[in-house]
């Protein structure tokens, strides 16, 4: 039987060198628990966010917050890929977009700032026992429509954050897709 701790073992990752605990326990389960983020925490993870570095300190970033439960956790759920249903028993879901524009006129790192504000997001959330699945798998033009996004604002990944679940209990199609061993591309540094 696939348990919890199974998947969460399997994802350690075989490091070439040491890195913090943190990251090298990060991974995206699509299986969360019915146990809610304290308030408290949720806040810790979006002041995370708040201070992450941005090109020309632009922060050209904000997060949509829903608790699942909510009108607002429905709407964002119903703009999700039919894969993505296992986002339901997610605590919250983030909706996070970037602003490709503002005062100082056109952005072009408006994407990079918003990922590095959602690592930052994402590490928090795991060094306070969460975890987070973020996806890709939406509609934006739906999340649009749902949500009041409007240019230069544009939504650009969906995050599912709580605590992870029982995999013992989980659908066999979850189970199949968690229980891989992480592996990441050989080469990611090219000496000149």
């Amino acid at each position: 039987m696939i348990t919890t701790d199974t998947i969460i073992n399997l994802k350690r990752p075989k490091l070439k060198a040491e890195i913090i605990d943190v990251l090298k326990n990060r991974f995206s389960p699509r299986v969360f628990s019915e146990e809610e983020v304290k308030i408290e925490d949720l806040n810790s993870m979006i002041e995370a966010a708040h201070w992450a570095p941005s090109s020309s300190n632009r922060q050209p970033w904000f997060f949509y917050v829903a608790k699942r439960g909510s009108k607002g956790f429905r709407k964002i759920f119903s703009c999700l890929s039919e894969s993505n249903y296992w986002a339901k028993k997610a605590s919250y879901l983030l909706v996070g977009c970037y602003l490709d524009e503002d005062k100082n006129g056109k952005n072009n790192y408006g994407q990079y700032d918003l990922g590095q504000a959602v690592m930052s997001l994402v590490t928090q959330a795991q060094s306070l026992g969460y975890y987070s699945h973020q996806m890709g798998g939406f509609n934006k033009d739906m999340v649009k429509e749902v949500l009041p996004i409007k240019p230069p604002a544009f939504p650009w990944v969906v995050i599912a954050v709580g605590k992870i679940g029982d995999y013992s209990k989980a659908d066999q199609i979850l189970i199949d897709k968690d229980n891989k061993e992480r592996k990441r591309k050989e080469d990611v540094m090219i000496e000149i």
